[in-house]
């Protein structure tokens, strides 16, 4: 999916896509998203999930706008919280919750039937304890960040970056995995 061709139903790239839409920002490149990702939002800043979604661009049909079923994408840089850890705190004293172990994204050359590492992909969800409202929903976030290896190319100030697909849950016991 390089270029969005037009008349497109959804933008739904692969890993690998999307991790090449963050490497393409942090090179400061011309990404070739028409506009979906969202580059001025800081998705571990005071809103709560539901008002950084309500700041993306939907990513479908224009009858889309109100489901939030449909992942809308983000690029924010990280708050370091130490050497080894970053801050994932948001709104009204709640976090983004690491749910498994990072997985590896992998470029497939087709060329030559190999693959690279290119970045990794964790999957997180909104938790907040002491103010929670049915009402809002249960979000979850997908975080893309490049491989140490290729950021290392870059300026320092550049390398903080990450890709953030943020949806709505589709289902509460999801929600209660999350707490756990």
């Amino acid at each position: 999916m390089e270029h969005l061709q037009e008349g497109f139903i959804r933008f739904r790239p692969t890993d690998s896509e999307r991790l090449k839409y963050l490497l393409r920002f942090i090179a400061k490149q011309e990404m070739n998203d028409s506009g979906i990702i969202t580059t001025n939002i800081d998705v571990y800043g005071g809103e709560e999930p539901w008002e950084i979604y309500n700041h993306g661009v939907p990513c479908g049909n224009d009858d889309d706008n109100a489901d939030s079923s449909n992942y809308r994408y983000f690029i924010t840089k990280l708050k370091k919280k130490s050497k080894s850890g970053y801050n994932r705190e948001v709104g009204n004293k709640g976090s983004w919750k690491q749910q498994d172990k990072a997985k590896s994204v992998r470029y497939e050359n087709t060329g030559n039937s190999s693959s690279v590492i290119i970045g990794c992909k964790k999957s997180l969800c909104y938790v907040n304890k002491e103010y929670y409202n049915q009402n809002d929903g249960h979000w979850v976030m997908k975080e893309y960040e490049l491989s140490s290896v290729i950021l290392q190319k870059f300026d320092e100030d550049r390398r903080d970056y990450v890709l953030c697909a943020i949806k709505k849950m589709p289902h509460s016991a999801d929600y209660a995995r999350c707490l756990n």
